[in-house]
């Protein structure tokens, strides 16, 4: 008589809740969906179906995208041939998003494994299926998209109930979560108090900001439903604008441009909030002209301070009625003097130091040869290297797919009735898993050998541009000039307090040389210098 016993089919459940609400209870909707899941099984147990006994549970987590512990157990495990299918109890369990929801069928299509949803018609093990989880996971992603439009829609009208919108927490008020409102905090309230206070006793930023930060004072601190800290940074001349123009401490909402008046109180008096507002203006003004553009500052985003490593940004200052073009470190920018030693550069003195550099370097052939010699000496021992690597991880990949053969070829024969079926299936997953890491390490070796080539014929771009530089330089135009600087400088990283600076070429990164004072000397050996 013949067997008609199905062969095992292991069916892996998938849970997962938005929110963390009611995750603490006893039942949760996790468990609610894992029980329709159990049943839809017990159902279709004639066909050999049983449950795999692994939780895959996400609670608190979003469909929106992919960052989730148990999906990324899921697909682990699905990687390592641990089940025959996937079961959710709604296809949106496993993602609202149709790139991700498809990448996600692609991986268990890949590894022979059937998706199936408990209330939806969708099960990949038929055409009808991949028809229907396609249609459904568009309508998932149009559903998800609606509910921003709403949750906009809905914040644009609280704000104009006068209701918190929601955001992060504002310093001096704690959000009411039932209700919407905003709670005056009466600790946080003294300190906006003396917040505005000290600016207008100052009538400068930096000072107000450095005043605070030295009494220990901060920006609002909170802590999220996850137990994550956030805010309680130190006042900078950034966020002390922002706390000073905020409506908010007058009894008003701010949202997406428009003011509405507040169901909440205001912390500060109308009359102080706009002499703060009148005096933000005023010195707003001072530090901004029409002609702020005249000089084209064409080492914008290439220069960087040698003692705090931050960027320093074009600037301008008016001093008895001349204006002054110059670079100053970030830092300075945020706060004040104090924040960083270096004085700002001087932007046409500095661009010209960096230009004689660069004409200098294009009239000695020993140098630029140097650097093309540098270039192809690293390529020469980086390159072949990096091709027997690619070569041999090539001949490994040919060899587990050997072995892949070998053991589909085995379990084709003997099916799953075999008594060494799990021990061969948990192999192949191995197997595979390794091919699949082998592949990625080709392709970052191809990234590498592309790059190591490519050096070799920028090393050619940098030789003629060096030696050409100070023929053509002059007759192009200022966005030209700042292109081809773009182009081939790295960086240029200013020290003043050690007379030094240091001039990066972009095409070979690890190559620099320093510009001592104002004179530009090479021993014989060149004295590059490592970034």
């Amino acid at each position: 008589m013949a067997n008609d016993k199905k062969p095992v089919k292991w069916v892996a459940i998938y849970t997962r809740k938005s929110t963390d609400e009611n995750l603490g209870g006893d039942f949760t909707s996790l468990d609610s969906q894992r029980e329709y899941c159990q049943a839809f099984i017990k159902s279709r147990e004639a066909e050999g179906w049983r449950v795999f006994p692994v939780d895959y549970n996400d609670p608190g987590f979003t469909g929106g995208n992919m960052d989730r512990p148990g999906l990324k157990h899921l697909l682990s495990d699905a990687r390592q041939g641990k089940f025959q299918a996937v079961l959710t109890y709604k296809y949106d369990r496993l993602s609202r998003n149709t790139k991700d929801f498809l990448h996600v069928l692609d991986i268990f299509d890949k590894h022979g494994i059937v998706y199936v949803s408990v209330t939806q018609p969708i099960d990949t093990g038929s055409s009808v299926g991949r028809l229907m989880r396609s249609i459904l996971v568009d309508f998932s992603q149009f559903e998800r998209e609606l509910i921003s439009e709403r949750t906009r829609d809905k914040r644009a009208a609280m704000a104009r109930k006068g209701k918190w919108a929601g955001g992060p927490p504002v310093l001096g008020y704690d959000a009411d979560e039932e209700t919407k409102k905003l709670l005056i905090n009466a600790a946080e309230a003294k300190q906006v108090r003396l917040l505005y206070e000290t600016y207008l006793k100052t009538k400068s930023l930096s000072k107000t900001a450095i005043l605070l930060n030295k009494d220990g004072l901060r920006m609002k601190k909170w802590t999220t439903r996850k137990g994550n800290v956030h805010g309680g940074r130190r006042f900078n001349k950034g966020n002390l604008d922002y706390v000073l123009r905020n409506p908010v401490y007058i009894g008003k909402i701010s949202h997406k441009g428009d003011v509405h008046e507040g169901e909440h109180k205001g912390i500060v008096e109308p009359a102080i909030f706009e002499r703060v507002s009148r005096m933000l203006a005023a010195n707003g003004k001072k530090n901004t002209s029409p002609n702020q553009d005249k000089h084209n500052f064409m080492l914008r985003g290439l220069v960087r301070c040698g003692a705090c490593g931050h960027a320093m940004t074009p600037n301008f200052a008016y001093s008895k009625g001349r204006k002054y073009f110059y670079y100053k470190c970030v830092s300075v920018g945020k706060l004040d003097k104090s924040a960083c030693p270096t004085k700002s550069a001087p932007a046409r003195e500095l661009e010209r130091l960096v230009l004689d550099r660069i004409a200098f370097l294009g009239k000695q052939k020993e140098v630029v040869n140097e650097v093309v010699e540098r270039a192809r000496q690293m390529t020469g021992t980086e390159l072949p290297a990096k091709q027997k690597e690619r070569v041999r991880i090539i001949a490994e990949i040919g060899r587990q797919e050997a072995e892949v053969g070998n053991i589909t070829a085995i379990l084709a024969a003997q099916g799953q009735a075999a008594p060494q079926y799990r021990a061969l299936m948990d192999k192949l997953g191995q197997v595979q898993e390794r091919r699949e890491d082998l592949e990625k390490q080709v392709q970052r070796l191809d990234c590498e050998v592309v790059e190591l080539e490519s050096r070799q014929i920028d090393a050619e771009i940098i030789r003629r541009n060096l030696e050409s530089f100070s023929g053509f330089y002059t007759k192009l135009t200022p966005p030209q000039q700042k292109e081809l600087l773009a182009l081939l400088v790295g960086e240029v990283v200013y020290d003043p307090a050690a007379s030094k600076m240091k001039l990066t070429l972009r095409p070979l990164p690890d190559l620099g040389f320093q510009v001592v004072g104002d004179k530009v000397s090479f021993d014989e050996r060149l004295n590059w210098l490592r970034d």
